[in-house]
């Protein structure tokens, strides 16, 4: 009984995400924003109107903020600045209460200016609802006070495309790769690029790991916008039967479309067995024992009849 009532409820939570989807919206707990995101395509520096339509689905009144920010992220952080398409966004109203099912329409502006040096470009609309009247209070006699508030909050993007001069350029500016590993111990490979050209870069990596007997590959993929860094991040555990020197080469391509241009890396690993490392023991054990001719403590005495 109790399996198909969480059947039952899992089924109506999925129905639920999958018609907020295809409505084309995001949501957090309490907020709705709509729609999902904006993909702006200019022919030349100009202004576009948008509005983004902002719903209480809670059942609290929330104090509802937006902030305007340019957007980075990589699949180890999230960050949000104040500089490059943040300045071109401008919202007229960045804060208002919303009751309980209430629906309000927020005008914003992308103002493109003339002097932009790059191609693509990705910002946000970050909405943030707080609960006007609902805080959690811990407290202590010998410690102040402490609130508490949750606050869910939607981050809906803003890309746009802009028209000049296409320069694809990936700057390497530092990585790390481990240099000794045990077996079955994961070793980390970290990329931090940078894009110093004009227009977003789609990124995949391979890492071609060569030894005395084995080989192996590890593969990622990334994006990063201009002027933006990004943080790519891969892993590789050796087996039971890699052992010795390894020759570890990243090739990471890069391009808008067509991944025409390339990045390389040498690494060098040394995995030490793990099997090995027992047989000396049991080898150091074996001669310590023979040399100080040490005796078993359990004796054996056969008796002849």
């Amino acid at each position: 009984m109790d399996s198909k009532r969480r059947i039952k409820n899992f089924s109506i939570i999925f129905l639920v995400l999958v018609l907020l989807t295809s409505l084309g919206s995001v949501s957090a707990t309490g907020i709705l924003a709509s729609p999902g995101g904006f993909h702006l395509k200019m022919t030349a520096p100009q202004t576009y109107q948008g509005t983004l339509t902002v719903e209480n689905i809670g059942s609290n009144t929330l104090n509802v903020t937006i902030d305007k920010k340019r957007l980075q992220m990589d699949n180890v952080n999230l960050l949000f600045s104040d500089v490059g398409i943040a300045t071109w966004i401008s919202v007229n109203q960045t804060n208002f209460i919303l009751a309980p099912k209430e629906k309000k329409e927020v005008q914003f502006t992308v103002n493109v200016p003339s002097n932009v040096n790059y191609y693509d470009a990705m910002g946000a609309l970050v909405v943030r609802g707080y609960p006007a009247n609902q805080t959690t209070s811990q407290s202590n006699k010998n410690l102040p006070t402490m609130q508490v508030q949750q606050v869910p909050e939607i981050v809906v993007p803003i890309t746009v495309g802009l028209p000049g001069q296409i320069i694809e350029s990936i700057q390497l500016k530092e990585h790390s790769a481990p240099s000794f590993l045990f077996n079955f111990m994961t070793g980390s490979f970290v990329y931090h690029v940078k894009n110093n050209g004009t227009v977003y870069a789609n990124m995949t990596g391979n890492v071609a790991i060569k030894g005395w007997f084995n080989s192996h590959n590890v593969t990622f993929n990334g994006g990063v916008y201009p002027d933006d860094q990004y943080y790519m991040k891969t892993s590789w555990t050796p087996g039971i039967w890699d052992f010795g020197l390894y020759d570890a080469k990243t090739t990471i391509k890069y391009g808008r479309y067509s991944q025409t241009k390339t990045l390389t890396t040498d690494d060098t690993i040394f995995v030490f067995p793990v099997w090995l490392i027992v047989l000396i023991v049991l080898g150091v054990t074996i001669w310590v024992v023979r040399k100080k001719d040490i005796k078993s403590p359990i004796k054996i005495k056969i008796e002849k009849k």
